[in-house]
């Protein structure tokens, strides 16, 4: 008896020039930065969506309560990238989404 795997995108947001190579590598669902606060908010609710990646700096400018709710969120998991982006934290967060370590 094999259980169905439920099947979940990878979305994008940010400013056009962080997109644009997501969308190159085929990623369909990308968003702008206009109403950013709301907007991830609103991604981090779907359902539909199993990793949601994201600029780091427009991170750390959402207000603390919104912060802390990217960080929390699992399923789907934010992964936030940035010029100095700590492999360690991908992997952890990697990690926590899917219960087991791919990475070592």
């Amino acid at each position: 008896m094999s259980e169905e795997v439920e099947k979940k995108d990878i979305a994008v947001i940010g400013d056009s020039d962080f997109t644009l190579g997501f969308e190159l590598a085929g990623i369909q669902k990308t968003f702008n930065t206009e109403n950013y606060r709301d907007k991830i908010s609103e991604l981090i609710d779907r359902e539909d969506l199993g990793i949601i990646v994201a600029k780091e700096e427009d991170i750390q400018e959402l207000p603390k309560r919104v912060q802390s709710n990217v960080d929390s969120s699992v399923d789907p998991v934010v992964v936030s990238l940035s010029e100095t982006a700590e492999s360690e934290r991908l992997q952890e967060k990697i990690k926590k989404a899917i219960g087991a370590d791919i990475t070592g």
